[in-house]
Order: structure tokens, then C-alpha cells, then sequence
């Protein structure tokens, strides 16, 4: 706790010391953001909001969700054990950690406005991202989902109105290389359209002794075409399709009774073959403006999403626990928006449908010489009604207050036919209903600065537990779950040159879900943990120090207790962990850009955290604090004939920090999985 009060001192005095220079000669760039379902300036928002526009993305080596994660306070995103398309994320220490498609994700991701339903598929490639935008907090009157933990939004670029084309490509270790095209035709008539495509490929990192292949080798291919039609004066139609085709081999596993942190130079499974997925999906956006108040807009989107994996949990070159997975996901979403404003308030009224349907495969392989088999799945469909307020009462207080009514329907199956102790097939169905509120008092301390007190419900329904390992198991539904969160913070700005936040908030969590698994039987449990108290701190600040240079800070601080958790009768909330939870997460990085010469550096650390909640599980599988070293140099603007050619020199984990980012508890021992090494790579734009 020293350590932490320490580091908020630290950054108390920074921030006050930057408040005091006059770094007038230098400007900030201003972040506009959609958020709140207008355009925004980022210091405006009365929410923890960070972002990314197109050339952050660009210069720190962002291609998925994934990637952005090392540079946001209180947020962990990490691939699913074992895998490279699933994913792991935790805001401010809420978390779905295993991507089962019968659970329901803890963060909501949005792909221009559309809700991806399932974690299976989360980390996916998207070709050509334009801003990503992570709120953390419950968000629900705003949004098609209403998600306990926070919302990321993915916004990809939209058509040109001129026509461009950019050529890709690049080169790495590891026989990493890609490929890929940025093309907008320009306005034709009164339509424009762009299309986006990138093709990576990697050998692999480590080596499989049993199969002579490599683990976690690479073969992604990504694309996105898009089209914008004014249909008149007043009504504007978009519509996109993008695919995402993922080949990929398993990743290594350390397979140690207890954590090491030093990474074995190969290891023999035979039975880690294959980590596919394909995902792919059609929007069709109507936007229409009704009158100067009032604006009307229809998200359409049907998404598909099939997911493959073939693992080998024993740890060994021989069948003793291998397992399958092919699942298959289809979601079908419509969401209707009613955008308005008055000269003192803009309103947001939504109703969403959404229907989705799983079907999962994820035979066992026990050496018997055939397979158990396994079946599960659910169709799920929810309805809701939201909207939210924001009046400005005067020029120095708002209120900002929401509502959210939504409605869950579940249908669950599933066969275990081949069972040892008593083979079961049942079909069940529950319905959830729930009602949030949201309200936000804002205050203009001075015209530089605004400060906010916001509360905030988040929901989660509850659901069916497609790895139960007995009847009654499956025919039990677990509870929804509910987060009260109330947070304080304060948004500034010194001149044009700096700009900083802070929020403290807590977060009072009902029937917390959490998932264990159950070691080498192949099943995993749900269990609701009673009352939980979730207390924290964020802080975020960039600064132009001068023309040239900019630099930027973040910090995460997290305290998560149990005040109530009764597991098979027993209280056990002083003796469960909590997963994914570090106490300090921070990051600093410097961006210096002259002429047609930029670089930039960033180093980011995650302080020890744990995985799952039972205290065995946690200590097989724990993660050591880890620090990340990424830089990246380049030069723009190299004439080759009447093209400009942008050459870059990047590295990721230039230290070659070996580091845990997930694993799985199987009794007396565990198979922890690393972070990558060390990647360094050379990319190529040219502009045509």
C-alpha cells in the first residue's frame, strides 16, 4: 500500500508541475470521440474514456484489441489459455475468463456500433481501424448491450472523398511478413467506397518436438469493403462487409507444478494441432436526418463466427487428455436510434434486438483409444429499451441521466452421451429481466477544467454452464449479475500543451460470476461469489513538451475484496482470490516527430495478479509482474517516382521480458503460457 500511495504522490506532483509550465509554443492535437453517441472532445466526457485515433494506432503497433491494452489503466486483455483468437478481458477487474460461447462477455466490443457477442473470435484482425475507443465502467444507456465492466469501440475508416490507394507490406523475425492494400475510389455519383485487406504470416515461436512444427504460428488474413450512399439531402446509407480468417497452431505451454518465468526452449504435444477462426459480418447503417433537432439512425448487422481448436492438456507427447473444440456462432442485431437536441440538452433514446445461436462440439480423448463425447449450446435473445438526457443547466453544472429496461430469454442444451458416471442429456430455459439507471452530475470548475460524479448500473444476465459436469449441474442456471459503480473524476487542461484526468470510483458487485476449472475431468464451474467490493484510481496525462516532443503517462491502481462469498456452505471470502486483478498497471511513452523523421517509446507494467479465484488454481498458474519495451522509428515521404514511401523500423518487448499471460489448473500440476518474445520487424507504406 506504500508503493501505491507513493506512486500517486509521484503523479500528483507531476501533474502540478506540468499545470505550472507555460508550454504555450507547443498544441495538442483535440481527440474527438463518439462515446456518447456525438462527437465529442475526449476532455468533455464526464466517463473514463481512453482512446486511440489513426496514427497512435500506427506508430504503437496496433492491429487488435489486444495490442491496445498494455497502454490503458485497469484494462487486461490477453489471449484465452492455449489459444490466439479468443479473448481475455478485464476492466477495472471485472472478467469472463473462459471463452465458453454459453457465457456472456463481462466488456461489450463494438465494431462501428455492431455488439460482438462472444469472447471465442474476440481478438480478430481488423484491416483497417481508424480510432478505438475503451470506456470503463457499467455502460448500458447508451449502448445495444449492457455490459458490467466497460465497452470497446472499434471504429474502422470510412470511404474518401478522394481516391487514394495505399500499398502495404513488411517483414519481421520469426519469418513474420504481411501484405496488404488501402483503396477508396473517391466520390462516384453520389456514392463512395474503400476497400481494405492484410495478409500476416509467422513461422512460430517455439519449437513442438512431437510434431516438428511450431507453436503459435501465424496465417491471418483480414479485409473490409465498405460503401457510403447519400441517398439525398438528408439521409445517408453505409454499408460494410468484413471478414477475418485466422490459421494458426496452439500456443507453448510451461507444464510445471508451480510458476517458473523462464521459458523452456521446446516442449513434445502431440495432440496441439490446429486454432482456427473465421469470422465474418454485414452492417447496413441509415442515418437520417429528420429535422435541425432530431436525427434517426438504423444499425443493421447479421455476424458469423466459427471457432476450431485442437489442444493437448496433458503436457505430454502422448494421449492422456486431449480435447476438440468446433464451435459454430451466428448473431442477427438491430438497434434503432433517436438522436436530439434543444440549445441546453441532447437526448438519446435506443431499442436494440438481438438473437444469437451456439452450437458447440469439444469431444475428450482420454487414450481409450475413441473420444467422449460432448455437446452444448444456447439461443439467446434480448430485448431492450434505453436512453439518456444530457441538460446543462447553466454554464457551469449538467445532468446527465439514463435508463435501461432489457429483457433475456435463454435455451440451453446439452449431451454428454458418453459420460463415465452417468451420461445426461437435458434441455433448459430461463428468462432474465433488469432495469438500470445511470446519473451524472458535471461541474465547469473553470473553463479548463470539469469535474463529474457519475452512477452508474451494469447487468449481466445469468445463463447455463455448457461445461457442467453432472445433470443437475446443467439444468442449474447461475444468477445474473449487477454492478453498482460510482466514480469521481476530473478532467483538465494547462494551455494548448497539456492535458490530464482522474477518477477514483468503487464498484458494488451482486453475484459476481466466476468460472473455475476443474482439472483433468474436463469440466469447469460457475459460481455466483455473494457481495464484492471493487475500489480504484485511474490517471492519464499527454503533454507537448515542445514542437517536437510529446509525452504521455497512465496509472491503474486496484483494491478488489470479497465481503460475502459462500461456496458449498462454507464462507470463503477470506481465502478466494481475486482473477485478474493487478494493483498497479502503468505506462510512459514519448513520441517525437521532425520533419518527415518520427519515433516513439513506450514501456508499460503489470503488477502480479492471479487468474482464477480458488487459491490452488491461483498459485499454479500466477503471473509475475511484468514490464513491456516497444519502440518504433520511421521515415516518411521517400519519393519514389510520384509516390511517397513511409519506411519503419519497429520492436516490440525489446527486453525479451518472459512473462506469463495465462494458464490452466490441472491438479498437480499446470500449463502456463507465455507472452511473445522479443518480435522486431521492418513496414513499408507506399502511397500512391
Amino acid at each position: 500500500m506504500y508503493k501505491t500511495k507513493k506512486t500517486l504522490v509521484s503523479l500528483a506532483v507531476a501533474a502540478a508541475t506540468f499545470a505550472s509550465l507555460e508550454l504555450q509554443a507547443a498544441v495538442l492535437e483535440e481527440v474527438i470521440v463518439t462515446a456518447q453517441k456525438r462527437e465529442q472532445s475526449l476532455q468533455d466526457i464526464p466517463v473514463s474514456v481512453s482512446a486511440f485515433d489513426a496514427e497512435a494506432i500506427r506508430q504503437q503497433g496496433i492491429s487488435d484489441i489486444e495490442d491496445a491494452s498494455q497502454y490503458l489503466p485497469n484494462v487486461q486483455i490477453a489471449e484465452s489459455p492455449a489459444g490466439s483468437t479468443g479473448a481475455t478481458i478485464g476492466i477495472r477487474g471485472s472478467v469472463t475468463i473462459n471463452p465458453a460461447v454459453t457465457w456472456e462477455p463481462t466488456v461489450g466490443i463494438y465494431l462501428d456500433g455492431v455488439f460482438i457477442a462472444k469472447n471465442v473470435g474476440g481478438i480478430f484482425e481488423v484491416a483497417d481501424l481508424e480510432r478505438v475507443e475503451v470506456l470503463r465502467g457499467p455502460q448500458g444507456t447508451l449502448y445495444g448491450k449492457n455490459t458490467v465492466g466497460g465497452a470497446i469501440n472499434l471504429v474502422t475508416r470510412q470511404p474518401s472523398e478522394e481516391q487514394h490507394i495505399r500499398l502495404l507490406g513488411g517483414v519481421g523475425n520469426y519469418g513474420a511478413s504481411h501484405v496488404g492494400i488501402k483503396a477508396d475510389s473517391g466520390r462516384v455519383g453520389n456514392a463512395r467506397f474503400s476497400l481494405s485487406y492484410l495478409k500476416r504470416d509467422r513461422d512460430g515461436f517455439d519449437d513442438n518436438t512431437a510434431t516438428g512444427e511450431k507453436f503459435k504460428s501465424l496465417d491471418a488474413e483480414s479485409g473490409r469493403i465498405a460503401a457510403v450512399f447519400d441517398i439525398s439531402e438528408h439521409t445517408e446509407v453505409q454499408y460494410s462487409y468484413d471478414w477475418s480468417d485466422m490459421n494458426n497452431l496452439p500456443a507453448m505451454p510451461q507444464v510445471v507444478p508451480a510458476p517458473v518465468y523462464e521459458r523452456p526452449e521446446g516442449i513434445a504435444l502431440d495432440g496441439a494441432k490446429f486454432d482456427l477462426s473465421t469470422t465474418k459480418g454485414h452492417s447496413l447503417t441509415v442515418t437520417s436526418q429528420l429535422s435541425d433537432q432530431w436525427q434517426f439512425k438504423s444499425i443493421t448487422a447479421k455476424r458469423d463466427m466459427s471457432f476450431d481448436d485442437a489442444l493437448d492438456l496433458d503436457g505430454a507427447p502422448m494421449t492422456f487428455f486431449h480435447t476438440e473444440r468446433h464451435v459454430d456462432h451466428s448473431q442477427l442485431s438491430q438497434e434503432f436510434q433517436w438522436l436530439g437536441e434543444t440549445e441546453n440538452a441532447h437526448f438519446v433514446l435506443g431499442a436494440f434486438y438481438f438473437n444469437e445461436d451456439a452450437d458447440a462440439d469439444n469431444p475428450y480423448d482420454f487414450g481409450l483409444g475413441f473420444p467422449i463425447r460432448n455437446f452444448y449450446g444456447v439461443e439467446s435473445t434480448s430485448t431492450a429499451l434505453f436512453g439518456q438526457v444530457d441538460w446543462r443547466m447553466n454554464d457551469q453544472w449538467s445532468v446527465i441521466a439514463g435508463l435501461r429496461y432489457t429483457n433475456e430469454k435463454k435455451d440451453f442444451y446439452i449431451s454428454h452421451p458418453d459420460d463415465f458416471v452417468a451420461p445426461f442429456t437435458t434441455d433448459s430455459s430461463d428468462t432474465w429481466t433488469n432495469t438500470s439507471p445511470s446519473l451524472t452530475l458535471q461541474y465547469q470548475l473553470s473553463e479548463d477544467t470539469n469535474t463529474y460524479l457519475r452512477v452508474a448500473q451494469g447487468w449481466k444476465s445469468g445463463g447455463f454452464n455448457g461445461e457442467s459436469e453432472n445433470l443437475a449441474v446443467a439444468q442449474t442456471p447461475y444468477d445474473e449479475e449487477t454492478v453498482t459503480s460510482v466514480e469521481l473524476g476530473v478532467k483538465s487542461s494547462v494551455g494548448e500543451s497539456v492535458q490530464w484526468s482522474a477518477a477514483i470510483f468503487n464498484n458494488d458487485i451482486k453475484d459476481l460470476q466466476l468460472s473455475e476449472f476443474l482439472g483433468a475431468s474436463g469440466y469447469s464451474q460457475i459460481t455466483n461469489a455473494g457481495q464484492a467490493t471493487i475500489t480504484g484510481a485511474e490517471f492519464e496525462m499527454v503533454a507537448a513538451l515542445t514542437d517536437a516532443l510529446t509525452v504521455n503517462v497512465n496509472y491503474g491502481y486496484l483494491d478488489p475484496k470479497y465481503d460475502s462469498f459462500i461456496q458449498y456452505g462454507f464462507e470463503m471470502k477470506d481465502m478466494a482470490a481475486f482473477p485478474y486483478a493487478p494493483e498497479n498497471t502503468y505506462s510512459v511513452g514519448a513520441s517525437y516527430q521532425s520533419g518527415d523523421w518520427s519515433a516513439r517509446v513506450d514501456y508499460s507494467y503489470v503488477d502480479d495478479h492471479v487468474l482464477y479465484y480458488d487459491q490452488a488454481s491461483a498459485a499454479s498458474t500466477a503471473v509475475k509482474g511484468y514490464g513491456l519495451l516497444n519502440a518504433r522509428v520511421s521515415l516518411a515521404n521517400i519519393a519514389v517516382g510520384s509516390s511517397a514511401l513511409e519506411v519503419s523500423l519497429w520492436g516490440k518487448n525489446l527486453s525479451d521480458e518472459e512473462y506469463y499471460i495465462n494458464g490452466i489448473p490441472l491438479g498437480p500440476v499446470a500449463l502456463n503460457y507465455f507472452g511473445n518474445p522479443r518480435t522486431v520487424g521492418l513496414d513499408l507504406e507506399l502511397r500512391l
